[in-house]
């Protein structure tokens, strides 16, 4: 909408979005300490450990999203294409680097992983909603043209450029929005408690299939054989996020495995 912080700070343009990103990483970053004390009982010098391996894990997520990004949009271009990010793909080098960091540097018999990554998810879940904010005023992840009442016209920004002068649906807030409230369950909601990794790979995974199909931005092909047009699904997002909904379902169905066998172990005792 806004991309430009007004007026300007010593004379430079601050982009909106890089302010919201930081205001959602440091929201993550203060909600997670807390929790991890006061929620999963971790000590204090267990907790600046793991705040350290969020901050790794936070700048290999961005080299991942841009090279997970710009691979799809370099198949789809037919040549080398790295000028954008995606949340997904650096989601998916975040949370592997978090796991790399987590098996060789912490071996606390005491420590429930599980637990952790239900804490660190469910602070991805704000950071993320946060951000959401900033693409809208970036005028990037737009929607496609609508002549609803919920349709915003962007003086600015990507959208402006693609659309200029018509009305488009706002899926940064619409995505904002459920985040926001997907944090809220997961954070109080006590039928989620423990479940909060299922919680947040169901939840976005259906959600962000469900969204794809009103965005309007050029996010890639999945298949190079679809036509690149906007609007081809399956976009890489989908694709990716019915790999969620999977791995949701695995996990799942793994844990409530796990804890039959050690209530039959516990009978047998």
């Amino acid at each position: 909408m806004y991309p430009y912080m007004l007026p300007q700070v010593f004379g430079n343009a601050i982009p909106l979005y890089d302010i919201f990103i930081l205001i959602g990483v440091f929201s993550m970053l203060f909600y997670v300490s807390k929790r991890f004390e006061k929620r999963d009982n971790i000590s204090v010098k267990i907790t600046n450990k793991l705040l350290l391996f969020i901050s790794i894990s936070l700048i290999f997520a961005l080299g991942s999203s841009y090279i997970i990004d710009g691979l799809f949009h370099s198949i789809q271009a037919g040549e080398p294409d790295f000028e954008s990010i995606s949340f997904l793909g650096g989601l998916i080098g975040g949370i592997g680097c978090f796991i790399v960091l987590l098996k060789l540097f912490l071996k606390e018999e005491s420590i429930q992983y599980r637990s952790i990554f239900g804490t660190v998810l469910t602070g991805v879940v704000l950071a993320h909603a946060f951000g959401r904010i900033g693409c809208f005023l970036a005028g990037c992840c737009y929607g496609v043209p609508t002549d609803s009442l919920l349709g915003v016209t962007f003086p600015y920004g990507d959208a402006h450029e693609t659309y200029e002068g018509l009305a488009v649906y706002p899926t940064q807030l619409f995505e904002s929005l459920f985040l926001f409230s997907l944090f809220i369950v997961l954070d109080r909601a006590k039928w989620i408690r423990g479940y909060e990794i299922e919680g947040y790979l169901f939840g976005y995974g259906i959600w962000r299939i469900l969204i794809e199909f009103i965005r309007g931005d050029d996010r890639g092909s999945f298949l190079s054989l679809v036509s690149t047009t906007y609007n081809t699904y399956p976009t890489p997002s989908q694709f990716m996020s019915l790999l969620m909904v999977i791995l949701g379902v695995f996990i799942l169905y793994s844990h409530k495995q796990k804890r039959k066998r050690e209530t039959v172990y516990e009978e047998t005792q």
